[in-house]
């Protein structure tokens, strides 16, 4: 009974990431390439985080698919194949969390310390990513060589004190960013929108960390247990491209212009099939055209 339940999971978890991926993947391409038609948004460091923050996001679930489905499927394969798809996956998850505390950060740099974020975090932005990638990558296959994909008391210790520490990262900023906020006079009762944004982004935020932080902390769990804290993670992932890229009032403005193009140039592209052949060189069947 077991078993097949672990069997069940891994078959849910195969197929949720496939959504993830596409999903994910399919925005994030989207906001790619909207970012690199356009130079200045190319400059902004929160489309640079957001463009690397997707690229983790889908990289994380197309890993996941790869080593749920080697599980649920049993195939028999060398067992270093499961240990570098898992480690990197494990890179990625960190990466992801890591690039959502760079985004807040960045965030709260720009609205409190304005002047220091143009010189400060314009400057480091490549190298900070590199070495995000670098460290995540070395840590995690160090310690599959050191201790193979079995949790020990250490790993869970260490899981636990990343995840509060950079929640406690994001926290802070946000709380600065309110701060500031009720000086600067913005939250009052006739524009709430950055309040909104906060609490938007906080609840996300809530459903990222926490799912991870209780399944790496509770030793003992059932089937129900990890497959409600997997699809809380999941969506909270899902809702990444959505919360952080579609509901920027910049990209959507490029959105929306986007579509009024595709729309014109497919109403032009209807109307000239629909008026060919032209009527001064149609054919008139001999005799003229029928009188009705």
């Amino acid at each position: 009974s077991n078993l097949s339940s672990r069997h069940e999971l891994e078959i849910i978890k195969a197929s949720l990431y496939l959504f993830e991926f596409i999903f994910i993947t399919a925005v994030g391409l989207f906001i790619f390439k909207m970012v690199q038609q356009n130079s200045e948004m190319k400059k902004n460091v929160q489309y640079f985080l957001l463009c690397h923050h997707l690229l983790c996001c889908s990289l994380f679930s197309c890993f996941g698919v790869a080593y749920n489905t080697i599980r649920a499927l049993a195939v028999e394969s060398p067992r270093i194949v499961f240990w570098i798809i898992f480690g990197v996956q494990v890179a990625i998850g960190e990466g992801v969390l890591i690039t959502l505390t760079l985004m807040t950060l960045t965030r709260c740099f720009a609205v409190c310390w304005p002047f220091r974020y143009i010189s400060l975090v314009h400057a480091v932005k490549h190298k900070v990513m590199i070495c995000v990638w670098i460290i995540t990558m070395f840590k995690s296959m160090c310690l599959l060589l050191i201790e193979g994909i079995d949790k020990t008391p250490e790993d869970i210790t260490m899981g636990i004190i990343l995840i509060l520490f950079l929640g406690a990262i994001i926290i802070v900023s946000y709380c600065l960013l309110w701060r500031e906020g009720k000086h600067a006079g913005h939250f009052n009762s006739s524009t709430n929108k950055a309040r909104k944004t906060i609490l938007i982004h906080g609840l996300h935020l809530s459903l990222f960390l926490f799912p991870p932080l209780i399944k790496i902390a509770v030793k003992r769990s059932n089937f129900i247990f990890n497959l409600t804290a997997f699809v809380v993670f999941s969506l909270a992932q899902c809702f990444s491209p959505v919360v952080y890229g579609l509901r920027n009032k910049e990209l959507q403005t490029k959105l929306f212009n986007r579509w009024l193009f595709c729309h014109k140039k497919v109403g032009l592209t209807v109307c000239s099939w629909n008026s060919w052949p032209p009527l001064s060189t149609a054919p008139n069947g001999g005799g003229g055209a029928e009188q009705v």
